[in-house]
C-alpha cells in the first residue's frame, strides 16, 4: 500500500471514530507512521483529506453493496446483509460525525447528500425487484418508501435525542430496519423475514 492509500485508510478510520473536529493531521501522520511533512506533501490540508476519505467511503460502500446483491439469492437476503454491514459501521462511527461534517465542511456534506440520493434510488430499485419476487406489497410506492426509510435512518444520527429516552443506538437501528421491512412485506415476505431473523439469532449465539 503506497503512502496516499495508507493516509486515506488511516484517515478514514480516525474520521469515523472521532469525528472531523477531533481528528488532527498529527493524529493521521502518527497513525500512518509518517512525518507531517510527508503527509502535507500527499494532502495539502485537512479539508482535502476529509473530502477524499468521504469519497473513498462511498466507493467502498457501493462496491460492497453491489457484491452483496450480486451473490444473494433474493432481495430480502441482500437487504439483511446490507443492514448487518451498516449496523457494524453505525456502531463504530462517532456520534458527531455527520453533524460535524455538515457544520464544518458544508461543501463535502453536499456531496455526501448527493450520494444519499443515489442510495434512495438504489433502494427503490431493490424494492421494485422485491415486488416482482412477491416479497413486497405491490401497492407500495418504492420511491416514497425508500425516501421515508432514509429519513428514519437519518434521524438516528441525532443520538443525543435518543439518550433522553434511554434507548440503545443499536436497538433503535434494528427496530427501524425490521419495522420498515415488515411494513412493506407480503405474507411471503414476512415468512422470509422471520427465517432471516432466526438465522441471525443463531449466528449471534455461536
Amino acid at each position: 500500500m503506497d503512502t496516499r492509500e495508507r493516509v486515506i485508510s488511516e484517515g478514514s478510520k480516525l474520521l469515523m471514530s472521532v469525528g472531523p473536529s477531533s481528528m488532527t493531521m498529527d493524529d493521521v501522520a502518527r497513525a500512518c507512521g509518517i512525518s507531517k511533512r510527508t503527509l502535507y506533501e500527499t494532502f495539502p490540508d485537512k479539508r482535502t483529506l476529509i473530502g477524499e476519505c468521504m469519497h473513498r467511503h462511498h466507493e467502498i460502500k457501493n462496491a460492497a453493496v453491489k457484491e452483496i446483491f450480486d451473490t444473494a439469492s433474493n432481495c430480502f437476503e441482500a437487504m439483511y446483509r446490507v443492514y448487518q454491514r451498516a449496523r457494524e459501521m453505525y456502531k463504530s462511527t462517532s456520534v458527531v460525525f455527520i453533524n460535524d461534517i455538515k457544520r464544518l465542511y458544508p461543501d463535502i456534506f453536499e456531496k455526501h447528500m448527493e450520494n444519499e440520493k443515489v442510495t434512495i434510488d438504489g433502494l427503490a430499485n431493490v424494492l421494485r425487484k422485491a415486488q416482482d419476487e412477491g416479497l413486497v406489497i405491490k401497492r407500495i410506492n418504492p420511491e416514497i418508501a425508500a425516501y421515508l426509510f432514509l429519513l428514519s435512518m437519518r434521524e438516528l444520527n441525532e443520538r443525543a435525542n435518543n439518550n433522553k429516552y434511554g434507548f440503545k443506538d443499536t436497538d433503535l437501528f434494528d427496530h427501524v430496519f425490521v419495522s420498515f421491512l415488515r411494513g412493506v412485506a407480503t405474507i411471503k415476505g414476512i415468512e422470509m423475514i422471520e427465517y432471516l431473523e432466526n438465522q441471525q439469532q443463531q449466528q449471534e449465539k455461536q
